[in-house]
């Protein structure tokens, strides 16, 4: 296997692996965690697409999203601002979920 077949398949399950950990749903760090492995997909899909006669399209298309997935990176893991609400949020869904499981122990 070449290491550019190498750096496909990484991009392939890279970008797999990280759209799961979005949408599992389990929270702000495996969500920012999954934006940090759709930048490093990125750049190995870029890696990939200079290899390529005609991977032009597909490094424009890489070097956007990876743009846009290091603004995700910024929201969940790096803004204070948001850290903060987000802690709120997660303490309210907490005292929900632990109401909501005494009303179906109680039922």
């Amino acid at each position: 296997m070449s290491s550019g077949d190498l750096v496909e398949w990484y991009a392939t399950i890279s970008g797999v692996i990280a759209a799961l950990m979005l949408a599992s749903d389990q929270g702000r760090k495996v969500t920012g965690l999954g934006f940090v492995l759709f930048c490093t997909m990125n750049v190995a899909w870029i890696v990939h697409a200079q290899s390529q006669p005609e991977g032009t399209g597909l490094t424009w298309q890489n070097g956007i999203l990876f743009a846009v997935n290091l603004l995700g990176v910024y929201q969940y893991l790096l803004s204070s601002k948001n850290r903060r609400k987000m802690e709120v949020v997660d303490k309210a869904v907490e005292q929900f979920e632990e109401k909501e499981a005494r009303a179906e122990n109680a039922a």
